[in-house]
């Protein structure tokens, strides 16, 4: 980790966004590798106290994250105000302004919203049509008056969408895969899949587009014209829930090796049959996919700064809610104002 360059995109992205947390209480949480930066990034824009919850994952032990974000906390400062926790403790989340959606914070659920006083908001930390049940309950937080937004990641400044294509392009050259000159097909919608388009064909990919958006699939007599001979193909579909690839899917493992015999895989999102391919010794990164709406890899695997920045945007947007909240108005007053004044916030589009 370039803690040194972290060192310097966090002052950055605090005054870009003018994030000001004097007065707040934060829950987030503390997580490894670059995304250890969430605690530090409030403590630093002046948040009175910040409660970080972590726990052991695949990713890193809870102890080893615990003293990496106090280590980091002590360099800069702040460690005063920082205190990692493992549990989502009630008299702690009581004293909450602002509750970040991030991994070992959720789930969000009935019994965590009970604990939380009715001023608290809660900023989603990615667009409102990423928004999953699994991981909060938004139905309680509108009942008991949380207030919940989301960040604007296409906001001028920020356009963190690009980063996907990035990190596909990281994954390709992982695979071998040049890039340049190389067949290169993108399967997806919406702003993962532009962003993904856009940015291979800047390196002077063959690059194709599968737009799964319009309705198309992969089964299409025009899909499987696209893919034969495809060296690369990349699935960035974070909207359909429909299998893909695979033996239920829109195209078998079978099918596609016909087509492509010498095909490798960068997974972003999307719904595969991952067991199939790798049983059918098809080249492809990550080594673990995640389920359908999930990322397989963040774009936190390419570098601190998207990580950095959507982060600090997301707690812009909750300390707009929060003082908006503080000041006296209710819910709706509290989101009409900030979606009025802060083009970073976004609503659920009701």
């Amino acid at each position: 980790m370039n803690v040194k360059r972290i060192e310097k995109l966090i002052p950055d992205a605090i005054d870009t966004y003018d994030l000001d947390l004097s007065g707040l209480t934060v829950f987030t949480e503390a997580a490894s590798g670059n995304y250890v930066v969430t605690p530090l990034i409030a403590a630093l824009a002046g948040s009175d106290r910040v409660f970080a919850i972590t726990r052991d994952s695949r990713h890193g032990k809870a102890a080893d994250i615990r003293n990496f974000t106090l280590e980091l906390a002590q360099r800069w400062g702040v460690d005063d105000r920082i205190e990692v926790v493992s549990d989502k403790i009630p008299s702690v989340l009581s004293q909450v302004d602002i509750v970040t959606n991030l991994g070992f914070v959720r789930p969000i659920d009935k019994n965590m919203i009970a604990h939380l006083k009715p001023t608290a908001v809660l900023p989603l930390m990615w667009e409102t049509w990423e928004f999953r049940e699994a991981d909060l309950d938004l139905a309680e937080c509108r009942r008991v008056g949380i207030m919940v937004l989301g960040t604007n990641e296409r906001e001028a400044g920020l356009d963190l969408f690009t980063y996907v294509g990035y990190l596909a392009i990281k994954l390709a050259f992982e695979l071998e895969i040049e890039i340049y000159r190389s067949k290169v097909v993108v399967v997806g919608s919406g702003p993962f899949g532009e962003s993904s388009v856009k940015v291979f064909d800047k390196l002077e990919a063959d690059v194709g587009y599968i737009g799964l958006s319009t309705g198309a699939s992969l089964g299409t007599e025009s899909a499987k014209s696209m893919l034969r001979d495809a060296e690369l193909v990349v699935l960035v579909e974070h909207h359909n829930p429909a299998c893909l690839i695979g033996s239920a899917g829109q195209i078998t493992v079978d099918e596609l090796l016909v087509l492509s015999p010498h095909l490798s895989i960068v997974h972003i999102a999307g719904n595969i049959n991952r067991e199939e391919i790798d049983n059918a010794a098809v080249p492809c990164l990550p080594q673990k996919s995640a389920a359908p709406g999930y990322m397989s890899v963040a774009t936190g695997y390419l570098g601190p700064k998207p990580v950095i920045a959507l982060h600090t945007a997301g707690l812009k947007v909750g300390e707009a809610m929060a003082r908006a909240r503080l000041t006296g108005l209710n819910p709706i007053e509290a989101e009409k104002k900030v979606l009025r004044d802060l083009p970073l916030a976004m609503g659920f589009g009701e």
